[in-house]
């Protein structure tokens, strides 16, 4: 039976919360200290956006807690890819990534950098080797413990992000706009993966300020004051699902996962440790997926036969991405988003704390 943390928090706790958490999640059962071990951030936008990327404290806490556990800096890196409508460099910039891995002296990868190559699974793919024509991933993660950073929020793809959208990141390439249609299988088989090449996988959610609405980007963002860690990828997600409300059957890759073996999301079969008593203890913080223009835009075309190797296999890929960054960065932020913005570093303890990360 799979055992998931779940702690309340604050900003003026934060550390000795995500140290309390990964204690009682028993990370040091999963996370071997004798091997190295990658850190995976989570960028939805290159641009600061709250709940929209992993949160400088959390990445700074979980490092803490490791250091002081005896991990040693130089056997840990953090990485992240960069997708057809992100930059890495400025992703890492823009949510205050860097002064963290300087302050710890770990090492950063950014997996544009990285070298894929083939993997050969125990069992046939879903939906991946016929989407992608092959299975790859960083040679770089192979063997290592790896651990997950996702923030709560909806998904307009995928309902909602979490552990197992986290690793969309982490073994595709810039296309993996391409999967989009078959969303869940792929995260699905991206799991499989993960659990052949890694030494061991964890996650630590951050629920301090979730994401509602037309997630990943245009998003109305919450206070949570909440965190959840375990190393069953499958059990975190039905957990947070729980914490925000969205009923499981709409959550495919949950479902799909659970029967393939992958991991547990029978609410009976998961124990929950920390501040709450069992599952249906759990808060309920009410969200709501709804789809942005861009994700309707992309969803309603990939439908007609031909139009997915016309705009995304084709020169005019430029298109889409063009206007995705028109879209988000030139009119949603400025006009919608920016209230947003001001309210979490302005008005919140949160912000306040992000923004003692900043150089």
């Amino acid at each position: 039976m799979p055992k998931v943390a779940v702690v309340k928090t604050s900003p003026k706790t934060i550390d000795e919360d995500i140290a309390r958490l990964l204690d009682l999640a028993e990370y040091d059962k999963h996370v071997d200290k004798d091997v190295a071990t990658s850190i995976k951030l989570n960028l939805s936008w290159s641009k600061f956006y709250p709940a929209c990327s992993t949160n400088p404290y959390i990445f700074d806490g979980l490092l803490k807690k490791m250091i002081a556990d005896g991990f040693a800096p130089e056997s840990i890196q953090a990485v992240e890819n960069e997708t057809v409508v992100t930059n890495i460099w400025a992703g890492v910039k823009g949510n205050n990534w860097w002064p963290v891995m300087r302050k710890h002296k770990i090492s950063f990868l950014p997996l544009i950098n990285a070298t894929y190559v083939d993997v050969e699974l125990p069992q046939e793919t879903l939906v991946l080797e016929k989407i992608f024509g092959e299975i790859i991933a960083p040679k770089e993660i192979f063997g290592t413990n790896i651990i997950h950073l996702p923030t709560i929020k909806t998904h307009g793809h995928t309902q909602m992000t979490g552990a197992m959208k986290d690793s969309f990141g982490l073994y595709l390439t810039k296309n993996r706009h391409l999967a989009h249609l078959k969303i869940h299988e792929v995260l699905v088989d991206l799991l499989l993966l993960q659990q052949t090449i890694s030494h061991s996988e964890f996650v630590l959610t951050d629920g301090t300020v979730m994401g509602d609405g037309a997630g990943p980007r245009t998003m109305i963002p919450k206070i949570g004051n909440i965190l959840l860690a375990t190393s069953d990828m499958v059990a975190a997600d039905t957990v947070q699902s729980r914490l925000m409300g969205i009923p499981l059957q709409l959550v495919k890759k949950i479902q799909i996962a659970h029967e393939l073996g992958l991991g547990v999301a029978d609410p009976e079969g998961i124990e929950i440790v920390g501040d709450f008593e069992s599952f249906q203890d759990l808060p309920n913080f009410h969200m709501q997926t709804s789809k942005s223009p861009v994700i309707t835009w992309n969803r309603g075309f990939l439908k007609f036969p031909g139009m997915e190797t016309l705009l995304f296999r084709s020169p005019l890929m430029w298109l889409p991405t063009q206007l995705s960054g028109l879209y988000h960065d030139g009119i949603w932020l400025p006009l919608k988003g920016k209230k947003w913005v001001n309210w979490f570093l302005e008005e919140t303890e949160w912000g306040e704390l992000w923004k003692s990360y900043s150089e």
